[in-house]
């Protein structure tokens, strides 16, 4: 049986679906939709400048991703995890990241350090501008390079999986009070670690950044 192409039509609206969902995540990550802060589709729409289905789409995938919660009078209201949620994540991660992070500093070739090194510094330049979300970004992309270097394909997965279920909440812990500068420098510790090829300290340093984080966010939870 031949499959029929999609149209024009279909593709932009797939298109469009795809740009929705993620311009509402980046608005959730970023702190601009706050845990708990109700939504309207109605208000959204308007301002997004869209149409009601697509719109709905893009939110319906984001529920099934976690980040929202549709409620029964047609609100939504932003995913707000509960204490025990984030204390469970971070207890795994932390296991998980702390073992690639000491295998990482045991295979990693000169040119991984160097380039591990090149991400840190993207990592300094959004902490000194205080960019929030460029510092996510570069974040994200310093642990996850970490985990490829650790050559575990498997460990790999389950911290990706990880990652992805507490990505929604982590940006939060950083606006605490001095957050922003503890994690800055718990990663120059990560970073000295590996220049040092010292696989205990970084699995260590690396354990306690996310302890930090999980007791961060536990406060804000508990604000």
């Amino acid at each position: 049986m031949i499959k029929r192409r999609p149209s024009r039509i279909e593709k932009r609206f797939k298109s469009l679906r795809r740009l929705l969902t993620e311009e509402l995540k980046r608005a959730v990550i970023t702190g601009k939709f706050t845990p708990g802060e109700r939504l309207s589709e109605e208000k959204l729409a308007a301002s997004l400048k869209v149409g009601r289905v697509p719109l709905r789409e893009a939110l319906r995938r984001l529920e099934a991703e976690g980040y929202l919660t549709f409620l029964s009078n047609s609100e939504i209201v932003v995913s707000k995890p509960t204490i025990e949620d984030v204390q469970d994540y971070y207890s795994i991660l932390s296991v998980l990241e702390g073992l690639a992070t000491r295998l990482a500093v045991e295979r990693a070739q000169a040119e991984e350090i160097s380039r591990l090194g090149e991400l840190h510094q993207l990592l300094r330049e959004a902490y000194k501008k205080k960019d929030l979300e460029r510092y996510f970004e570069a974040n994200s992309g310093f642990h996850r390079f970490i985990a490829e270097i650790a050559r575990n394909e498997r460990l790999h997965r389950l911290i990706d999986q990880m990652r992805h279920e507490i990505q929604k909440t982590r940006i939060l812990a950083l606006h605490l009070p001095q957050r922003l500068d503890y994690s800055m420098r718990e990663h120059d510790q990560i970073m000295d670690a590996f220049l040092k090829k010292n696989a205990e300290l970084a699995e260590a340093t690396v354990v306690r950044h996310l302890q930090n984080q999980m007791e961060a966010l536990t406060k804000v939870l508990h604000g």
